[in-house]
């Protein structure tokens, strides 16, 4: 696994936590009434709210009479937990939804993201970046730029092992961002950044037409640990939402849709952001 994030190892930690209360056939008031535990100590364990303490874990351990293997993967995950994370100076500038986002941006092995109107956040210019945090309403848009830039150093660096895959509409290359020489210094970073071995930069032009999912911004998480499911990330007017096969909030769409989806657009739809500059005079040479 990549550089796995320690709330990457928090949400891992509580899916493992309530999958062996399961399969030892117990409920959260059985184990609260076992363990001598209040009900809402249990739900906060299993939450991934809170940090688990290695007394804690090991009373569930023993309680659940777990393999020695799976013993094992509970007591890593939760001592990976309880690190602190590379971004935790900027930790009160940031909602629970994006932290868990940056965990799994940081512990993915595949990320494929798609953007209808702006440029994606990890393709950004500083330039490009400054100015569409100033839209923003947040107060710490510095703060958030630093945030940004750092991230693209660890994503964007030939030595990331996650492989990145970005769909972008043309409507969002078309839109001018500050103004016209911003415009031109983006769409060429966007080409030498697709240079990159594990970056691959397509554009989905306005001669596509409709496609599969236009409306919807999001992000696709892929993990190499085959047991561990996709996560989608969506950003909403609204705010944001993390899904999973498990726990879909709002919408009726499942992960694997938008993986479908992401795959027919990538393939059907969409060309290398090269080919879609040499139809730029500006940006040919």
């Amino acid at each position: 696994m990549p550089d796995a994030d320690p709330m990457f190892y928090r949400h891992l930690l509580s899916s493992q936590l309530q999958e062996a209360r399961k399969k030892a056939g117990y409920s959260q008031p059985d184990v609260a009434r076992e363990t001598g535990w209040s009900l809402s100590k249990v739900m906060r364990l299993e939450s991934g709210r809170v940090k688990i303490s290695m007394t804690d874990l090991k009373a569930l351990i023993s309680f659940y009479e777990l393999s020695p293997e799976n013993a094992a993967e509970l007591r890593r995950a939760a001592e990976e937990a309880r690190r602190q994370p590379w971004w935790y100076e900027y930790r009160s500038l940031l909602s629970e939804g994006f932290q868990s986002y940056l965990g799994y941006e940081a512990s993915s092995s595949v990320i494929r993201n798609f953007e209808a109107l702006f440029i994606p956040g990890l393709l950004q210019t500083e330039e490009y970046a400054r100015v569409a945090l100033q839209q923003s309403v947040v107060p710490e848009k510095e703060e958030l730029l630093d945030l940004r830039m750092k991230r693209q150093e660890r994503m964007l660096s030939e030595s990331s092992s996650t492989e990145l895959r970005f769909l972008i509409d043309e409507a969002a290359l078309r839109r001018v961002v500050g103004d016209g020489a911003l415009m031109e210094a983006q769409i060429r970073h966007l080409r030498n950044v697709s240079s990159l071995d594990h970056v691959s930069v397509g554009v989905v032009p306005f001669s596509s037409g409709l496609y599969p999912l236009l409306r919807s911004p999001y992000v696709i998480f892929e993990f190499a640990k085959v047991d561990q499911e996709r996560v989608v990330y969506l950003e909403n007017p609204d705010g944001s939402v993390i899904l999973n096969n498990k726990a879909i909030v709002g919408v009726q769409r499942s992960v694997e849709e938008y993986l479908e989806a992401f795959w027919e657009v990538e393939n059907r739809y969409a060309q290398p952001i090269t080919e879609w500059c040499e139809n730029l005079p500006q940006l040919a040479a």
